[in-house]
Order: structure tokens, then sequence, then C-alpha cells
């Protein structure tokens, strides 16, 4: 697809919908990872992973003669896979399911073999920091995994969450206090 490369993804989307499917193939290869480390942030059972993957993936193909190209494709892609977290949440997962997964996910941290004090430290620290986000309300924790994992620009978050850029700032503000609060609640900072 060397021939695709420097195309635009809203130049990928056209040729896709005129029928060149290396086109969807480049925008494939450009998103997948990042739109799955995404989902693991909301998700974090692997194979929940892939199944939700696949169903953004099968709603961007159904959708796209619907996506306008004078828009960002990168923003639309990632509210779709936002928008496919949630739903997975909000129809599948209970709030104490939530809970046994964190429950599960520190447990399997704890058997790791500890060499050093420091080791422990930042196993420790990284557990909490994951347990304060997960529990942001999802308008925090949506800007701060954009944010903070995909590098977004405050204009890009803002697109994809369908809010104010000031918004979308004011937001992230408010998620790192809460993180902060919980982290100083632990004794960590």
């Amino acid at each position: 697809m060397e021939i695709y490369k420097n195309s635009t993804d809203e130049d990928l989307v056209g040729l896709f919908k005129e029928g060149v499917d290396q086109a969807f193939e480049e925008l494939y290869n450009r998103y997948a990872p990042k739109i799955k480390r995404l989902i693991y942030y909301y998700i974090t059972n692997v194979d929940d992973v892939d199944d939700i993957f696949h169903e953004v993936i099968v709603r961007v193909i159904r959708h796209i003669n619907s996506f306008d190209t004078t828009l960002s494709f990168s923003s639309w892609f990632y509210q779709i896979a936002v928008n496919c977290c949630k739903n997975y949440i909000n129809n599948s997962i209970k709030r104490d399911k939530i809970i046994s997964k964190e429950k599960d996910r520190i447990s399997i941290f704890g058997k790791e073999p500890l060499n050093t004090e420091e080791h422990m430290i930042n196993n420790y620290d990284m557990q909490e920091f994951n347990i304060a986000i997960d529990g942001l309300k999802d308008k925090f924790k949506d800007v701060f995994i954009l944010r903070f994992d995909h590098k977004m620009k405050y204009s890009e978050i803002a697109e994809v969450l369908n809010c104010s850029e000031r918004t979308a700032k004011w937001r992230m503000k408010k998620a790192i206090e809460k993180i902060t609060q919980h982290l100083k609640e632990q004794g960590l900072i």
C-alpha cells in the first residue's frame, strides 16, 4: 500500500467510497493500534477489546458513505470507538463487574515477582493511578484518555466528544484534580 502512504485520511475515505479496498486497508493500518489502545482503556479484557474493535470497524464501514470528507476522519473514527465502548459498558457490564475486573487486574500485578522495593512501589503506584482513572466520570475519563494517552489537541478532543474546546480543557483540569486527590488519599503524592 506504499502508494497510499502519503494520502490524507479523507482522500483515502474518498477512494474507498469509490471502491478502492486498499484505501481502507491503509486507514486500518494507521488506526488499528491506536483504536485498540483506546478501547483497552475502557475495557481491560483483551477478548472484549477485540470484539469491540470489530464492532467499531463494522460501524465505520457501514456508515462511511455518510462521512463528510471535509471533516476530520480521525475525530469521526475516535468518536465511533468511544461510543462503542460506552455502549458496551452501559449494556453489558454493571458497576460491580468493573470493580471485580479491577480487583482481578490488581491481583495479577500482586503475583509478579518483586525484586526490589522500587519495583513494588511502581506497580502499586500504577495500580492506584489506573484505579483513579477508572473512578472518573465518563466525561472526565474520555478527555483524560484522549489527551494523556493519545496526545490529542484540545480542539481534536472537542470534536471527538462533541463539546467546546473550553469544556474539554475544563474537564481535563477536573480529571487531573480528581486523580491527584485519589493519589494524595493513597499517600502517593
